[in-house]
Order: C-alpha cells, then sequence, then structure tokens
C-alpha cells in the first residue's frame, strides 16, 4: 500500500515538473511561428522579392567623431617688448598680414640711448685696447718688451671684446642696428617685431600704454597652419593609424579633408576617448579660424566580412532583422547586428548562429515584414 502511494506521488511530482517545460516550448513554437511568413509563387513574382546568399565583401567603414581646429604652439604667437618703455606707435591693425621679423610697433625709453651710448663707448675702448695690445705685441717681437706688460694688455684687450660683443647682443635683441650705433647715430625708441608670419588676432595696448616686459601687445595666428583635433572613443582607437584619410564639415557645411598625423598616447578620464591630430589638406580659398567646430568621418582601412543589401535588412521594436529563406515559399524573421555601410550593401552579425549557406530575401523586405505587422494587429 506505501509503495503504490509512492508510486502515484512520483507520477506527481514529474507531471507538475514537466508542466513548466512544455509551456516554455510550446510559447519559444509559438514566437517561431508568428516570425514566420508564407507567399504563394505569384506573390513573390508580383511584389519583386529576391532571394540570394550571404555574400563576402570589402568594406571600408568610418569612425564619425567631433573636435575644433586648431593651432600648434608654433604657429601661434603673444607679442612682447623686450625692454620697458611706453607704446610710441601701433604699425599693424586687427586683421592685417604680417611676415615675420616685421615692426608692428616701437616702443620708447630713455634706457635704450643708454644701452648706445654704452656700447659706443664699448667700441671706442675695444679700438684702444686693440692697439695697445698690437703695439706690445710689436715690442716683444723687437726684444724690448716686458712680458708683464703684454699680458695686462691682452687681458685688457679680451675685456673690451667681451663687454663690446655683449652690449653688441642686447642691442641686436631689441632691433636696434649696432654698426648704426657705432658710427653715432642713435635711436630714442626700439621696434618690436613679428616673431611668425600670419594675422594680427588681437591688439591689447594702445598709444601711449606703458610696456614691461611681462606685458603682452598683440597675437599674431599662422591660420595657414591649423590643424583639427578631434576626441576619439576607445572601442575605436585600434582601427585609426597614421595617415588615414578624413572627410570634415565645419558648421556652415564648407568641406575638408585630411589625413591622420597622430594619436595621443592616453585616454582622457572622463570622456574615455583620445585626442586625433588631423592635418588639412585642402583649405584653398575657405576661412578657417581657431576653435571652428568640426565634425570629422575617420575613412578606416577596408575588411571582409558578411554583407547583404541595404533592401534586405528591416527594422521593428528598434531592432534590426533580415528575412532568411526556409524554402522557396517560406520565410522567418531573424535578428541581426549591423556594423559598417557603404555603396548599398551593409555588414550583419546574426544574434543566433544560422549556417554560412543560408540564403536570405535581398530585396523588398519590407513586404514581408508588413505582412508580420498586419497580422499582429489582427490578433
Amino acid at each position: 500500500m506505501k509503495k503504490a502511494i509512492y508510486y502515484i506521488f512520483a507520477l506527481c511530482l514529474a507531471a507538475c515538473n514537466g508542466a513548466p517545460k512544455q509551456a516554455e516550448d510550446e510559447q519559444e513554437e509559438s514566437d517561431a511561428q508568428e516570425n514566420i511568413v508564407e507567399l504563394t509563387d505569384q506573390q513573390i513574382s508580383t511584389v519583386g522579392i529576391k532571394i540570394g546568399e550571404i555574400e563576402r565583401r570589402q568594406l571600408s567603414g568610418t569612425i564619425n567623431a567631433t573636435g575644433t581646429l586648431k593651432l600648434s604652439p608654433q604657429n601661434r604667437a603673444e607679442v612682447s617688448s623686450l625692454v620697458s618703455g611706453v607704446a610710441k606707435n601701433i604699425l599693424v591693425k586687427e586683421g592685417q598680414a604680417v611676415r615675420q621679423g616685421q615692426i608692428v610697433a616701437m616702443v620708447e625709453n630713455t634706457e635704450i640711448v643708454a644701452l648706445q651710448k654704452d656700447y659706443l663707448v664699448a667700441t671706442r675702448q675695444l679700438a684702444l685696447a686693440k692697439q695697445t695690445l698690437q703695439r706690445q705685441q710689436e715690442i716683444r717681437d723687437q726684444g724690448a718688451g716686458v712680458e708683464k706688460n703684454l699680458q695686462q694688455a691682452q687681458a685688457e684687450y679680451d675685456m673690451a671684446a667681451a663687454t663690446e660683443q655683449g652690449l653688441r647682443i642686447q642691442l641686436e635683441q631689441i632691433g636696434i642696428s649696432s654698426s648704426q650705433v657705432a658710427e653715432g647715430k642713435f635711436s630714442n625708441s626700439a621696434p618690436i617685431c613679428a616673431p611668425i608670419t600670419g594675422i594680427v588676432g588681437e591688439i591689447l595696448i594702445s598709444t601711449g600704454s606703458y610696456l614691461s616686459s611681462e606685458t603682452i601687445l598683440m597675437k599674431i595666428y599662422d591660420n595657414k597652419s591649423l590643424h583639427a583635433d578631434v576626441n576619439v572613443f576607445e572601442t575605436d582607437i585600434s582601427r585609426i593609424h597614421v595617415g588615414q584619410e578624413v572627410s570634415m564639415q565645419l558648421s556652415d557645411n564648407e568641406s575638408l579633408t585630411g589625413k591622420v598625423s597622430f594619436i595621443t598616447a592616453t585616454l582622457d578620464d572622463k570622456s574615455k576617448s583620445a585626442l586625433v591630430h588631423i592635418d588639412i589638406l585642402s583649405a584653398e580659398g575657405k576661412t578657417l579660424l581657431p576653435n571652428m567646430f568640426v565634425s570629422a568621418a575617420i575613412h578606416c582601412d577596408n575588411q571582409t566580412c558578411d554583407a547583404v543589401p541595404d533592401e534586405a535588412i528591416v527594422m521593428s521594436a528598434n531592432r534590426k532583422y533580415v528575412f532568411v529563406s526556409l524554402d522557396s515559399n517560406t520565410f522567418r524573421k531573424q535578428e541581426v547586428v549591423t556594423g559598417i555601410s557603404q555603396q548599398g550593401y551593409t555588414q550583419i552579425t546574426f544574434t543566433d548562429e544560422v549556417p554560412q549557406s543560408t540564403k536570405i530575401v535581398t530585396a523588398k523586405a519590407f513586404y514581408l515584414e508588413s505582412i508580420l505587422a498586419d497580422h499582429g494587429e489582427e490578433e
């Protein structure tokens, strides 16, 4: 009697455990049936549905990035004066093109006159020291000189030469001709020259302003040397290398082309992106300014992948699908993940494994999706 009761209990337990599994299998089968479409030969012909294989194609993808136009440090300059004084003349205007070495302003200071006087005196002392040295050398050559006198003359000459050279370099640094000063032609002002060739971007002083060595008079930009710095996320960095071509667009829809010149070796902690430097190749006739916004498409190398015509892919509930051919008239909707798109083809990867020989609907797939949608509404 006890054995009979135990046997009945075991049967009931097995039945209860099998019920959820059976219900789950039935649900999966129902879902699979909902994604299947059957068409007649006439429907296939009338709509123009085509069936083909998944192709292996070489596609070159693009990585989209945004950034700004930038100038390297050597292509922008802050103009300052090596000597303090009063701005006597400002010889350029904002937006004016200047060349390297061109005088952009004049600074006036009595110390400039004192420096020229010191240099003139130094040239005279150097000439006198040279004559004394030559005379002592002649006396020694005649056997009548004292070696100590020659050594002293040599020392005085060396000191005079060092003083003259130091003052001459100072004059040349502030733009005053040492040869003119040596002739007694003094100037009460010194020129301030453009350190690079470019455009005067901003003038920060006025005539009569007091200038110190820390005062920035103006800024000059060599906009012909602009480049683009764009941020690329770490997931895409491995696909980028020096030399890749880049298509860019400014906010005013102006188009530019460029090439990747280098990639920074660090990632930004917050954005997890690396800075990619792009040299601009086509900027003729375009107005480009630092800090302009730019969107870039970096063209990656060709890669061979599974690809289907764009017409083969349909969208449903924010997911992408293709229709797999079960036979000549029956099709099942199968989810895919898309990748590179180019020339009417898109890379796909099935979320569930399918045979490589699988055939799919390559044209008019939207028609099959509309049939499934209509069936869903009827239910």
